[in-house]
């Protein structure tokens, strides 16, 4: 009688060693994929590192993103130039800029890093802006 008792016990010692080996395989593979893949680049960093964003149905509205927190805008092909502040709160992009008189607004924004597209909503109307793509002027 002792033989089907301890046949039962090591049965469900294998199963337990074998689902354990299999959640550490899991996770030591987890912890690989992880450890490799491509650090993901923070939206503010982004911005600053495309430079300048032009307005996909405007080539004159151009968005120029020179450090976090700081850029300058035109919206006659570098005519006039304006300088502007810009913060990211979650999905929120604010700004205030240095106009005639300060403005101050408020988009919700949508960044597609792979597809190198800028969405900005207000107000119920949206607005693409894509990475300039000439070299920036100095």
């Amino acid at each position: 009688m002792d033989k089907p008792k301890k046949s039962a016990k090591k049965t469900i010692s294998i199963i337990i060693f074998i689902i354990g080996f299999v959640t550490l395989a899991a996770g030591a593979v987890m912890f690989v994929l992880d450890w490799l893949k491509k650090p993901a680049v923070e939206d503010a960093e982004y911005f600053v590192s495309v430079g300048e964003w032009v307005e996909q149905d405007s080539d004159s509205v151009i968005w120029k993103f020179t450090e976090i927190g700081k850029g300058t805008l035109t919206t006659n092909g570098h005519l006039d130039d304006y300088d502007f502040i810009w913060s990211l709160e979650g999905n929120k992009l604010k700004i205030e800029t240095a106009w005639l008189y300060d403005l101050e607004d408020e988009f919700t924004y949508t960044l597609d890093q792979k597809e190198n597209t800028l969405k900005l909503e207000s107000d119920g109307k949206t607005v693409t802006f894509v990475p300039k793509s000439e070299p920036a002027e100095e």
